[in-house]
């Protein structure tokens, strides 16, 4: 089963399939074939932990609408290699689940329902952010089911050892040295006791390393390269990361691996999960990461050593999560009444009943914002105080959108990885990390 980080990064930025082309479809293409049973609605997702947790809501919905809904599940890889097929042969299910990568492509399709109407006053009652990204051409194209943001976990006695104050945390490229790098100093010990910049340290002995500067859209280049007033793309939704900014924040992430600071670049690139795993087993002081990994973080360390959440590092323009959504989204046909229905089964999924039980099986923070309560309730169950995560963040970084930005950004990330390996610089491989990415994106 894919980790939730897959679930919201773009396929190509994981090594995974993309959705395909679907802008050469007619409208005709994307009717659906009539089910032998009319008062049957297919559902589909990519998260077996979801399907399970709709189950009983499902049920409700069946029983208040007489409308029954069967839920599919296929792997995440799977998921976007159908949708293009489905989309050809008029055989995609009623509501489908999306991540913004992917809605663009979908909506040029002409197979999405805008739900704007159907969602009347109640899009009021979820998070605005998550709505919010599936917003364009003057219409709202998803319900949202939830939604995740990048933070910092910290390893509570390492951080205290060390003297670290988490809350404090910043980083600025300009300066000789920051509070980032300096509590990443005095976190990371080799074996004999000393920290980088003692007579004798041996980076290749470190038993605790300070932070997880990693390969990491979602954790770690967004919020950096958004803390220094960068984006990931423009306005137009071109791709822009090789600004001053983005420059910038690439190349002041590497260096804290290069400077022993952070576990070693080149293999934090052909590991993507490797700095989780010293979180972990308790040698890693400060994780940068997401709402995503909370499950595997609560599970792994089961009460080994104390943890906590806090905002991710504040850059000079402040602290800036990288947040996403996940979204129902419906699909449209050639029958009136089958729409009709599909947008009771969506009025449904954006009210409290509809999303509480993956509120209360902890998918994600709930997209309803009565949830909130019952979701904080859930980690509470489990030791996870997530107090710090109740109101939604003011000022983000936004995850990848447009016609084929998955591809764009695994393009890119590609040429990144040369920079974290110590192949080339910064400044030289983003311009051509971001030619790579247009040309992708084509």
């Amino acid at each position: 089963m894919p980790t939730r980080r897959q679930l919201l990064l773009s396929a190509a930025a994981m090594g995974t399939a993309g959705v395909g082309s679907l802008s050469g479809c007619t409208r005709d293409g994307l009717r659906r074939a009539d089910p032998e049973d009319g008062d049957t609605l297919r559902m589909r997702v990519w998260d077996e932990a979801a399907a399970t947790a709709y189950e009983s809501s499902l049920d409700a919905f069946a029983a208040a609408s007489g409308i029954t809904v069967e839920v599919e599940v296929t792997s995440w890889e799977e998921y976007w290699e159908k949708l293009p097929l489905d989309v050809a042969a008029g055989t995609l299910p009623d509501v489908l689940w999306m991540n913004t990568a992917h809605l663009a492509q979908a909506h040029e399709s002409g197979a999405l329902l805008e739900i704007g109407e159907v969602a009347g006053q109640d899009s009021a009652q979820w998070e605005p952010m998550a709505t919010d990204l599936y917003r364009f051409e003057d219409g709202l194209w998803g319900v949202p089911q939830l939604w995740d943001q990048s933070l910092l976990i910290v390893h509570d006695e390492l951080v205290e050892e060390a003297g670290v104050d988490p809350a404090s945390l910043s980083f600025d490229p300009e300066a000789d040295t920051d509070r980032l790098r300096d509590a990443a100093r005095a976190l990371t010990v080799d074996a004999e006791g000393r920290h980088p910049g003692d007579d004798g340290f041996d980076a290749d002995t470190r038993e605790v390393f300070g932070f997880s500067a990693h390969l990491d859209r979602t954790a770690v280049l967004g919020p950096f390269l958004t803390g220094l007033g960068g984006a990931w793309q423009d306005e137009d939704g071109d791709f822009a990361f090789a600004s001053e900014q983005g420059i910038a924040a690439v190349q002041y992430v590497a260096d804290l691996a290069e400077a022993g600071l952070a576990p070693d670049g080149a293999e934090t690139a052909q590991e993507p999960s490797k700095c989780l795993s010293l979180f972990l087993e308790g040698k890693l002081g400060l994780l940068q990461t997401g709402t995503y990994d909370l499950g595997s973080l609560a599970s792994g360390i089961e009460g080994s050593f104390p943890w906590s959440i806090h905002p991710v590092v504040a850059g000079p323009q402040g602290p800036h999560p990288l947040v996403h959504a996940i979204a129902a989204v419906g699909v449209s046909s050639d029958d009136e009444e089958r729409d009709e229905a599909v947008a009771e089964l969506l009025t449904w999924l954006g009210g409290v009943e509809g999303q509480r039980p993956l509120a209360e099986s902890r998918i994600g923070i709930p997209a309803h914002r009565e949830l909130r309560g019952p979701w904080q309730e859930a980690w509470s169950a489990e030791d996870v105080d997530v107090t710090p995560l109740q109101d939604a963040p003011e000022d983000v970084a936004l995850p990848e959108s447009g016609v084929r930005s998955s591809e764009g950004t695994g393009a890119a990330l590609e040429i990144i990885a040369e920079v974290f390996q110590g192949e080339t610089d910064a400044a030289e491989a983003l311009p051509r990390a971001e030619q790579a990415a247009l040309e992708a994106s084509e």
